[in-house]
């Protein structure tokens, strides 16, 4: 998974994500997942990052609706 880019991942993160929670933008998904994604930085393992990124943008809007 090292040759997966960036743009990949918050791709991946913005369907799985929007799918999940259909009311939400994907314009505002997709921003939340670069945030989440450049927090991480330098990470020596990268076969997790969609994973943690759509953790966190979900955990995100979920503090958000409440």
């Amino acid at each position: 998974m090292a040759d997966v880019t960036d743009e990949k991942i918050v791709d991946e993160v913005v369907g799985r994500v929007a799918s999940r929670y259909p009311g939400v933008g994907s314009e505002l998904i997709a921003r939340r997942a670069w945030a989440a994604l450049k927090a991480f930085v330098n990470p020596r393992v990268r076969d997790f990052l969609p994973v943690l990124v759509e953790r966190r943008v979900v955990r995100e809007l979920r503090s958000v609706a409440r």
